[in-house]
């Protein structure tokens, strides 16, 4: 068959490159909106360590990138993590990894989109004075997101391109602004000194930095549509990794710079920390620039969500294709898991009217409430695929070219790092969700359930004779 030839049940070939993927995954971590919204959280959680930590979580997901991409190259499937987990671990397993992965990323998604909606509602009351509720905005958001993704994956990946460069284009200009004009207290190079740091705030700084990160393992997502998916797919993790490590440190560093640590308790305290970022790009830049920064807020968003829907809808696809779902949902048109995202899309509308007539904070309860699980899940099935990839590469036999580095030892170091990392995360889950112990189970609920489905789907299919394609494809031997 043709590369260019898609089967009913088959994403498009060759259709996106590293470049795409790229482009995909750091726009889902949204660089601006976590420089204007979750730095300032940081700097108040862990003081200023918050830049050292940042270095610390790419160092992290470098290694843990290592054993992830190493397995990309023999298993290809839109279900990434699930078919990882489904090739070392078993098809219950890999199963209950593919429930979890959709549940966290469709979560994900519902709290990027309400996030887009209530920064649009305020945006265009105060300069349009235009009075539209943040449910309305969200809803129409998640709408247009939906249409985007339903378009070929080459259109989403030219939106995705275009939001990202502008986005870092403002955070270039504040941060040229900034070091050209120095801060208060000079460049704070001591606080990249370990022995500086607050060691019982580090639980909650790690929390923040390694958040921030989610996104990147999404290039795996998209193998099945990739040219040359095991090269592309490496290297646009590694690439995505190294962007957003030195796109955060940068922000973290330039933004304490702009303050003057010796300053930065008073700033933080004294008024709304989620205004600080527009407050120092008026004061180094000017206010021109911040209304801009206000509005690329909102399309930073909308970018991260179209990179979740994508990855919810592939994952509804690759569990329609193994037996898990409907068949109806791993149909394709021109390539695209049509189907997959028609439902994806329907159920993040139906979310956001729900949240949309309650009285909840569309930030702080919703926003906070939809991604901490988010967390959680990658974290987990980060982990569970490291393990994985180690049992997958000892029983295939010695004929493979990785070596004992990324067979073996990063991704052995990826699990008891990244175990720890969630530990952290858990420990410290009352500053995400502001929820105490009752409330932080029911947040979590979702999750659960979802493993406990995916569980039962497994076993249930676990002799199915599938009609549609398997769902992935394995090759032992291949680099």
């Amino acid at each position: 068959m043709q590369d260019s030839a898609v089967s009913q049940h088959s994403l498009r070939r060759n259709a996106v490159g590293a470049r795409h993927l790229v482009f995909f995954v750091v726009a889902a971590a949204a660089p601006l909106t976590v420089s204007a919204g979750f730095l300032p959280l940081g700097f108040l959680v862990g003081g200023t360590m918050l830049p050292a930590a940042f270095l610390v979580a790419g160092v992290a997901y470098a290694i843990f990138s290592v054993g992830f991409t190493a397995m990309s190259r023999h298993v290809t499937d839109a279900g990434a993590f699930s078919a990882y987990i489904e090739q070392g671990l078993g098809r219950t397993a890999g199963a209950g990894a593919a429930m979890v992965a959709w549940t966290g990323y469709t979560l994900g998604q519902i709290g990027f989109t309400a996030a887009a909606g209530f920064f649009a509602s305020n945006f265009l009351d105060r300069f349009l004075h235009v009075h539209l509720s943040w449910g309305l905005c969200a809803t129409v958001i998640g709408l247009v997101v939906a249409g985007v993704s339903y378009s070929k994956i080459d259109v989403g990946a030219r939106v995705a391109a275009v939001l990202l460069i502008l986005e870092i284009s403002v955070l270039a200009v504040f941060a040229v602004a900034v070091w050209f004009q120095g801060g208060p207290d000079g460049v704070p190079l001591k606080v990249l000194d370990p022995s500086s740091w607050q060691v019982p705030a580090l639980g909650g700084t790690f929390l923040i930095s390694f958040l921030v990160f989610i996104g990147f393992e999404q290039t795996a997502v998209y193998s099945e549509e990739v040219d040359n998916s095991g090269g592309a797919v490496r290297k646009a993790t590694f690439w995505s990794v190294g962007i957003l490590t030195v796109v955060y440190f940068l922000a973290a560093f330039t933004i304490l710079m702009a303050i003057g640590p010796s300053h930065l308790t008073d700033v933080l305290t004294s008024g709304d920390p989620s205004q600080v970022v527009f407050n120092l790009n008026t004061s180094f830049v000017s206010s021109v620039m911040t209304d801009a920064m206000q509005l690329l807020v909102i399309t930073s968003f909308l970018a991260g969500s179209l990179a979740l829907q994508n990855a919810g809808s592939r994952y509804l696809f690759s569990m329609s294709r193994r037996g898990l779902l409907h068949k109806g949902l791993s149909a394709t048109r021109g390539g695209t898991p049509r189907n997959a995202v028609l439902l994806q899309g329907g159920l993040i509308t139906a979310a956001l009217i729900s949240f949309g007539c309650s009285s909840l904070n569309p930030y702080t309860q919703v926003v906070a409430w939809t991604n901490a699980p988010t967390l959680f899940a990658v974290l987990a099935l980060q982990i569970a695929t490291s393990v994985s990839v180690i049992r997958w590469f000892a029983r295939s036999g010695k004929d493979l070219t990785e070596n004992r580095w990324e067979r073996t030892i990063a991704p052995a170091v990826s699990v008891v790092v990244l175990g720890v990392v969630l530990y952290l995360a858990v420990d410290n889950m009352g500053l995400l969700t502001g929820t105490g112990d009752t409330g932080n189970a029911l947040i979590i609920a979702p999750l659960v359930l979802a493993l406990i489905v995916g569980v039962i789907r497994g076993r249930q299919t676990r002799h199915h004779a599938q009609e549609a394609p398997a769902a992935s494809e394995v090759e032992v031997g291949a680099a």
